[in-house]
């Protein structure tokens, strides 16, 4: 396998993660924040048992 060959082909592997990955990210973040919303809105409202 030639050096270059192998370079591009690492170099198209990285753009495919990175364009996976990113959205996974952010999909992640935002339901990271949605939960710290949802558990701060319990924690202030009074527990009715």
């Amino acid at each position: 396998m030639p050096w270059s060959y192998s370079h591009t082909y690492i170099g198209i592997l990285c753009h495919d993660i990175r364009i996976l990955a990113i959205p996974k990210v952010q999909i992640g973040l935002s339901d990271v924040l949605a939960r710290l919303k949802r558990i701060r809105k319990h924690s202030i409202r009074p527990m009715h048992n």
